[in-house]
């Protein structure tokens, strides 16, 4: 005679509880002796455990310790906004006028741009900075080492700073990674 569905189901389900109870029997039915802590023979061994207390300790110590913030919202991307300190008044230098004066030291390199994003390629590519011109919407996209302007080098891409290097003056200078402004909506 054929058996429907529903009648192999049911003995499945039924060889699957008699194996479940086997072993359940098997595990939790058996009496086991309580082993103690005295051997056969009369002798105590000693058992090798760990003393918590010192972890208890110091979880009490870590526990009691307070959190003090750095000022910087975690939660914010970007770096942390620079405040100016007000400069005193600075005094004019003491010159004498009958004897030539040492020039002036150069200007710091001035990149006319502004360092909003970074990024890297898949698979370990090398770092790029993403530059905007101040004065436009021209993006530029540049790895350390790439000449911007025929004569601005960039020397190095970190988190938060661009630095780089005017090879006509060998001077260096650095920007701060900025977020652009919001555009109006139109």
């Amino acid at each position: 005679m054929a058996q429907t569905k529903q009648q192999k189901e049911l003995i499945v389900l039924g060889a699957l509880v008699l194996i479940a109870g086997a072993t359940w029997y098997g595990y939790v039915g058996r009496k086991e002796k309580p082993k103690s802590g005295i051997a056969a023979n009369g002798q105590y061994t000693e058992i090798n455990a760990q003393d918590y207390g010192r972890f208890i300790v110091d979880l009490d110590k870590t526990q009691k310790t307070e959190y003090k913030s750095t000022g910087r919202n975690i939660f914010v991307i970007g770096p942390m906004p620079v405040e100016q300190a007000q400069a005193a008044p600075v005094k004019p230098p003491f010159v004498i006028y009958n004897q030539p004066q040492p020039p002036a030291p150069p200007p710091p390199a001035q990149l006319p741009m502004v360092f909003f994003g970074y990024g890297m390629l898949p698979a370990g590519g090398p770092r790029q900075a993403f530059l905007k011109e101040e004065n436009g919407d021209e993006v530029h996209i540049v790895s350390e080492g790439d000449l911007l302007m025929n004569h601005i080098r960039i020397l190095h891409i970190g988190n938060e700073r661009l630095d780089f290097e005017d090879i006509n003056t060998g001077q260096k200078g650095s920007k701060t990674l900025e977020m652009p402004a919001p555009q109006a909506a139109s």
